[in-house]
């Protein structure tokens, strides 16, 4: 009887001994299975990435001009401003007929971050009927007809730029932070609506079919060498076939708005002043001098007549942050009323 006892006992003790071991080999195998499936997400996120980023940068192209545009109000995009409208019109045919970027990265007058030494970066959280991310319209202007609040501008997103964005820029010394979620504001959809969409294949989906990126400016529109420092950061993307665009105008007075219409929109004295000191600057100076000239510029009262508040000036800043040693060429100007149209291209 204990004899017989002894045999079960032991039987049982082997077949739970080999049940342990089964089970820690299944669970081994499970465990390396897992990680394996996790590591080769991880590598299938990044491969796409590395992919993605491999198709938008192309550093055999020339390096691409950059742009200031004077964006002027929602208004803009119905011709409002013929001169400047046609001056926009052909520089965006040239564009996408002859310089061709693989994407476009825009910094607007209309975005200033929230925090210092900081800025954002834009980046839509929901996918449109291709199964892509779309930029998003702000409408971002009030009072006007309802059909401006219709108007539609298609571009698309890449999140792989995103981040190398950021990363460029956060290495460069410089916070930046992803705004998830955030569209693009009419400083930059009205002008590039202007410049892109009367260019647009019917059939295309897209107004513009490479990658926008916005970039915010710094929350403190009166540091230059802050923005200066945004500029020379973002200016490398133009060697791998990427283009750097910024929005704002060369003279912007709202104050003075009212009156000005009044008065046919005859140009107040401050305006071709600026205008012709402000291009004085950016085509005949570079570097330190440009920047001093610059700075200077925060002691007179002409610049806050021009700009009583300075967030449409600065674009032109960080522009010439991404130029620091070309001379800018004056493309288009015009003296409207309190507001100057200066458009400038950076080689």
């Amino acid at each position: 009887m204990s004899r017989l006892f002894v045999v079960i006992i032991t039987i049982v003790v082997l077949i739970i001994s080999l049940n342990i071991t089964l089970f820690k080999s299944t669970l081994a195998k499970l465990f390396v299975s897992t990680t394996s499936a996790t590591n080769n997400i991880t590598t299938a996120a990044n491969s796409t990435t590395m992919s993605s980023l491999a198709t938008l940068f192309d550093s055999s192209k020339p390096k691409t001009p950059l742009y200031f545009f004077s964006h002027g109000g929602p208004t803009f995009m119905y011709e409002e401003t013929a001169g400047a409208y046609k001056k926009t019109k052909s520089i965006g045919k040239k564009i996408l007929g002859d310089i061709k970027p693989n994407f476009i990265l825009v910094v607007s007058a209309h975005w200033e971050a929230g925090s210092q030494n900081s800025v954002e970066i834009s980046l839509p959280n929901k996918e449109n009927q291709l199964g892509q991310l779309e930029n998003k319209l702000i409408y971002d202007f009030y009072g006007f007809p309802s059909h401006m609040y219709k108007e539609e501008f298609h571009t698309k997103c890449d999140i792989s730029l995103v981040k190398h964005v950021q990363q460029t820029l956060t290495e460069g010394g410089i916070n930046a932070k992803i705004a998830k979620g955030r569209g693009i504001d009419h400083g930059v959809w009205v002008p590039f609506k202007v410049a892109f969409s009367t260019h647009k294949p019917s059939e295309n989906y897209y107004d513009l079919d490479m990658p926008l990126v916005q970039i915010s400016l710094g929350s403190q529109s009166g540091d230059f060498e802050f923005h200066t420092k945004l500029g020379r950061l973002l200016d490398q993307y133009r060697e791998l076939g990427g283009m750097v665009i910024t929005s704002g105008m060369s003279v912007h007075n709202l104050r003075d708005l009212g009156r000005a219409y009044m008065n046919n929109m005859k140009p107040f004295p401050y305006v071709p002043k600026f205008n012709k000191l402000l291009t004085s600057i950016v085509t005949e100076s570079t570097g330190a001098e440009r920047l001093q000239k610059f700075n200077e510029l925060k002691l007179t009262d002409l610049l806050y007549q021009a700009h009583p508040t300075l967030e449409h000036f600065v674009p032109i800043v960080v522009a010439s942050g991404a130029n620091d040693q070309v001379k800018a060429k004056e493309l288009f100007n015009f003296d409207e009323g309190s507001l100057g149209w200066g458009i400038y291209q950076f080689d």
